[in-house]
């Protein structure tokens, strides 16, 4: 039996043995940090309290992971090169709880860290874990320390995006250091009598009056509510639900969805009422998209295997809205997927513009004259938001941007009427969309 698995088999008590497990899964495996994180959940016996510690143990340290090994590096005598990933990951998971969980004190962050991952670092590496987490525990080298979880890299991008929306740079910067609070979406179609069913589900939302349909949840098991297993509202961060809301789709429109991923955005646009094509690369994830909207007992979605990037298997011209969620970097999701700060570097942004370039090019082509395109990215940087569309209106004449006058998009557009959403404004991820108008 191999010291992995014979650690998971008995992790059901030891909330920091299965965080280990987790990092581990994401370092060495490549899983991005929430599916490897709900795959480890469901799999162990984990429960109440101990499961909310796994998921601030394994998002937390991911968070701020380039200051812990800075913190680290001064408690090794040989720093951290040549420390096995399991030990390193083991250190960081102690160093987390002891520089930034006030709750749980030192000695306690110690012991049960040690006790707990033993059978995954091997016992001839106990010593060197509680010597150099008693040493940090002792020099505190985080205090005064207010410096970024970030890459110098993607400080400069973050400074760059606050200074163009005229926001506080510094205050960004912590924002994409915090947890980010769970939203919830809720269908168009649900939304009367919906807090009514909260109460009873005994959820306490709070309304993120900007954005329609949006809650966030303070407090309640929102994933076992009546209200999820109908799919009356489901986890959605509310700049990916403002996406879907600016869209303004009604039941009269043929609807085609690009990149339409594993269906979150889908659902939505099928609770319009409308017709919906669903297109993705990824036949699986189109196959969760038609469960997800299958459950919620909707019928209007079609489903297509087709790269966006590349002619698409449909008359030109036949659509009424063309909805462009973009692959791009994931930028302005960061506090949510963590390991993205450490997975991309600023060579990732001119490669995605080329192929946002041949998507949004193909996109245009589907939309009949007078119809729509929202171009949308999950991102802040220039390249993969604002630069895609420009090149598109460089190069078609026919396309115009669209003024909008909901009133509840207006606190995040830009001067170009472009919508540009950040964590300062409700908790909101980053995202970057744009309607365009085909004139033609």
């Amino acid at each position: 039996m191999t010291k992995r698995s014979a650690s998971a088999s008995s992790t059901s008590k030891l909330p920091r043995c299965l965080a280990l497990l987790v990092l581990q899964s994401v370092q060495n495996e490549g899983v991005g940090s929430q599916a490897a994180l709900d795959r480890a959940l469901r799999a162990s016996k984990i429960s109440g309290p101990n499961r909310g510690l796994v998921t601030e143990l394994v998002y937390g340290t991911l968070r701020h992971r380039r200051r812990l090994d800075r913190w680290l590096e001064q408690a090794l005598d040989r720093g951290l090169r040549g420390l096995p990933s399991e030990v390193l990951n083991a250190l960081r998971i102690g160093a987390y709880q002891l520089a930034l969980l006030e709750r749980i004190p030192d000695h306690a962050a110690i012991a049960a860290t040690i006790d707990e991952v033993r059978k995954v670092v091997g016992p001839n590496k106990v010593g060197l874990l509680n010597a150099v987490l008693r040493r940090l525990a002792r020099q505190r080298p985080w205090t005064g320390d207010a410096s970024s979880g970030l890459p110098p890299w993607l400080v400069k991008r973050v400074s760059d995006y606050a200074a163009t929306l005229s926001i506080d740079g510094p205050a960004l910067l912590r924002a994409f250091d915090e947890r980010a609070p769970q939203h919830i979406h809720v269908r168009t179609d649900h939304q009367i009598g919906f807090e009514d069913r909260a109460a009873a589900a005994e959820l306490t939302l709070h309304s993120i009056g900007q954005i329609p349909g949006v809650y966030r949840v303070e407090s309640g098991h929102f994933f076992e509510s009546e209200i999820f297993t109908s799919r009356a509202a489901i986890a959605q961060d509310g700049a990916s639900a403002a996406v879907v809301r600016w869209a303004g789709l009604n039941s009269d429109q043929k609807v085609l969805e690009l990149c339409a991923g594993r269906g979150a955005k889908s659902l939505f646009l099928a609770a319009s009422g409308a017709p919906v094509t669903a297109v993705d690369v990824d036949e699986r994830r189109l196959q969760g998209a038609q469960r997800l909207v299958e459950r919620a007992g909707l019928t209007t979605l079609d489903t297509v295997v087709a790269d966006a990037a590349e002619p698409l298997p449909f008359a030109a011209a036949s659509f009424d809205l063309v909805f462009c969620d973009a692959p791009c970097s994931g930028l302005g999701t960061m506090r949510r997927r963590p390991e993205i700060r450490h997975r991309r570097i600023a060579a990732d942004l001119p490669y995605n513009h080329a192929l946002q370039v041949r998507i949004i090019e193909q996109a245009a082509k589907m939309v009949r004259p007078g119809g729509l395109l929202l171009y949308a990215v999950c991102s802040f940087t220039e390249e993969e938001g604002p630069m895609v569309v420009e090149h598109l209106l460089r190069n078609a004449p026919q396309w115009r941007r669209e003024p909008s006058d909901a009133h509840w998009v207006q606190p995040f557009l830009d001067q170009r009427g472009d919508l540009r959403t950040h964590p300062l404004q409700q908790g909101v991820d980053a995202f970057y969309a744009a309607r365009l108008r085909h004139c033609g």
